[in-house]
């Protein structure tokens, strides 16, 4: 087992998660321009190898457990609402989804899912992790359109300005959002 693997056990997670990267790319892809949108893989990376992404997560998971649990930090684990949370705003700052509009297309029409297609993910990796964190298969992520709108807003907000989301505020709002809309 990996050094990494041992340390940070949510690793083992990498290829699942790239597989949901790959079909969300997939699903937005027929969406008005989303032949355009793009998935860097090497961000995610493997668990002997990490991207930035999960280079950042570590970086985040080890600051974060400090504050929580201080010097038994390296003996204790945190949960999946936490990891979540963290993985979401790892995503925000290093933004594996983007476009790639060839210079010669001029004015092509995108729609606004995948303009912000690094904070739609959000929505479907959390559906991912609910199911993996409760063992239910047939519950689904159904959140009302104002309050998916708003969550995707402020998840926007953050993605400009990397400030306004604390982890463990934003680990809360993760677990409320699977308290009222995981169903």
């Amino acid at each position: 087992m990996p050094k990494l693997m041992r340390l940070f056990p949510s690793d083992v997670w990498l290829p699942d998660l790239k597989v949901l990267c790959f079909n969300f790319q997939d699903r937005f892809s027929k969406f008005p321009g989303g032949r355009f949108l793009a998935f860097h893989d090497k961000y995610i990376g493997t668990a002997d190898n990490p991207g930035r992404i999960v280079k950042s997560y570590h970086k985040s998971v080890d600051k974060l457990k400090n504050k929580i649990f201080s010097s038994s930090a390296d003996k204790e684990y945190i949960d999946y609402h936490k990891i979540a949370s963290l993985y979401i705003l790892s995503f925000l700052e290093h933004k594996p989804f983007c476009l790639d509009i060839p210079g010669e297309t001029k004015n092509p029409k995108i729609s606004w899912y995948v303009k912000l297609a690094n904070e739609y993910f959000s929505l479907s990796f959390l559906e991912a992790v609910f199911k993996a964190g409760n063992n239910t298969i047939d519950r689904q992520l159904q959140m009302d359109d104002k309050y998916k709108k708003d969550f995707i807003k402020t998840l926007y907000e953050h993605k400009q300005k990397t400030t306004i989301l604390e982890p463990l505020s934003f680990a809360h709002t993760i677990f409320l959002i699977e308290q009222y809309y995981f169903r």
